[in-house]
């Protein structure tokens, strides 16, 4: 019956997007949701296609990504019409299914195992008009939170609201969310290692509609969205979602903006190196615009890069090293500035040298 009521909603709606009285989670242009598979396992997804105006004929689109990042499955899904993708699993671990749908709408999930949709700022959410209620995971390192939206045309808005763990409502804000919107909150430690919820509903002005909308988690929190607390267990295991457990930062001075084509080099002291520990450096740096613009090398080794932050943003970076990498004494650190992208200049600066049984790495999203 639901989904018969969507059908008629969608074939009778032209303009606008579906919605329903009992919300589920309708997605647009493209949307991927993850899930754990063993080799063998038979998994199924079920898929419905919505045609949101006759000039637009994309067919859905189905693909399904293994463990091993290969695409092995792709099914096409006629418009107006549900299916049942059946997929055995080749490969153990974690499997992503990407599902495209242009200008049309849809709705995926997977039947008989825990999913989520994953949500982070290169692979956002797009939902359109309606969305279930979503659990994330706050790891216990994690003393502030941040969430991006924007429900970017005219006229349309959203009511956002974010529950803890407890219940209590900690984020409330109607709006038309026209730009894009970072929401920070706090995370007071019994809230932490628990399951949070977030809300997108219909506001209550007249003037606005539960239309288009865009979001995604901050940094540090697990890319995850699941519409049951317990199904996020799933995603938020490992080491990179416990908190770091840092011996020794040592201090390497300097840090400037690189000009194009030029290098800086930086200088520091060790005085130990101690065995059986995990090593990372740890450095912000800015307007770094493609993968190979910022070539690094410590007492002239094997060349890396700095990730890249994007245009004109900053990013703080946690990169693992070998501790054979460093020596006792005096240590360099040379930073160039590759040209051949377009680029002009960079930043690098606050960069440390880590030590400590447990460190994160953060290479970026």
């Amino acid at each position: 019956m639901i989904r018969r009521t969507l059908l008629l909603a969608a074939l009778a709606i032209a303009a606008a997007c579906v919605a329903q009285d009992e919300p589920t989670t309708i997605l647009r242009h493209e949307g991927f949701v993850a899930f754990h598979a063993e080799a063998g396992d038979d998994v199924r997804l079920a898929v419905e296609s919505f045609q949101r105006g006759p000039q637009y004929g994309t067919l859905m689109a189905v693909t399904i990504i293994d463990s091993q990042s290969n695409a092995v499955l792709r099914q096409t899904v006629p418009l107006n019409e549900a299916a049942v993708v059946r997929y055995v699993a080749q490969t153990s671990g974690l499997h992503v299914a990407r599902v495209q749908m242009g200008w049309n709408t849809g709705t995926i999930e997977v039947l008989d195992r825990p999913w989520a949709l994953v949500a982070w700022t290169r692979v956002p959410v797009n939902i359109c008009g309606s969305m279930r209620p979503q659990y994330f995971f706050v790891p216990e390192h994690l003393e502030k939170i941040s969430l991006t939206l924007s429900a970017s045309v005219t006229n349309e808005g959203a009511l956002v609201q974010i529950h803890d763990p407890d219940g209590n409502l900690v984020y409330e804000e109607e709006g038309d969310f026209d730009a894009e919107t970072r929401i920070d909150i706090e995370a007071p430690p019994a809230t932490r290692g628990k399951a949070w919820s977030l809300t997108v509903a219909p506001p209550a002005d007249a003037g606005l509609n539960l239309d288009d909308v865009k979001l995604y988690l901050g940094q540090g929190l697990p890319a995850y969205l699941a519409e049951k607390a317990e199904w996020l267990e799933e995603f938020v295991t490992g080491d990179q979602y416990q908190p770091d457990m840092i011996d020794r930062v040592v201090e390497v001075p300097g840090g400037a903006s690189i000009p194009r084509g030029e290098s800086i080099t930086l200088t520091w002291e060790m005085t130990e190196l101690p065995q059986g520990q995990v090593y990372a450096l740890r450095l912000s740096a800015n307007d770094v615009d493609y993968v190979n613009e910022v070539p690094v090398s410590i007492n002239g080794g094997e060349t890396f890069y700095v990730p890249m932050t994007g245009n004109a943003t900053t990013e703080t970076f946690t990169i693992h090293i070998a501790a054979d990498q460093l020596v006792i004494g005096e240590n360099t650190l040379v930073f160039t500035q590759n040209p051949a992208g377009g680029s002009n200049a960079v930043w690098v600066r606050d960069v440390q040298v880590l030590i400590g049984e447990r460190i994160r790495e953060f290479r970026g999203w």
